[in-house]
């Protein structure tokens, strides 16, 4: 009885990690490859990338707000607030979610299943 209960614990456990664990992505911005570091990732059917370089990667600028934890996000006249409870921390940088930024600063956000990637295509 005890080995069966260690045994199903083990396997819970397996597979609990292996459930909870990051997929690595592509990113693309106007079909070109972006490069982050740490690399941009789906946790929880959501895909994130670290904060200033997929910003900068559709063109947006970022200031961030210490005393607030937040992100003010703009492209123009179109800006984001973005909390960092918001996003994950990975290698401890703020990675934050593509969809929310992306289309708050109308872009236009698509999954290629196929290759694993974000699409982004902005205006």
């Amino acid at each position: 009885m005890r080995r069966n209960a260690a045994l199903i614990g083990l396997v819970v456990t397996l597979v609990t990690g292996i459930a909870l664990a990051d997929m690595l992505v592509g990113v693309y911005v106007n079909g070109k490859k972006q490069e982050f570091k740490p690399a941009a990732r789906v946790r929880g059917g959501k895909s994130y990338a670290p904060l200033r370089a997929a910003c900068e990667a559709v063109g947006a600028e970022v200031k961030w707000q210490e005393e607030q934890q937040l992100a003010t996000v703009c492209k123009g006249l179109r800006c984001v607030l973005i909390r960092k409870e918001q996003g994950i921390i990975v290698e401890g940088r703020l990675l934050i979610p593509l969809r929310l930024m992306a289309e708050a600063l109308d872009a236009q956000v698509s999954w290629d299943s196929e290759h694993k990637a974000v699409r982004i295509v902005t205006k």
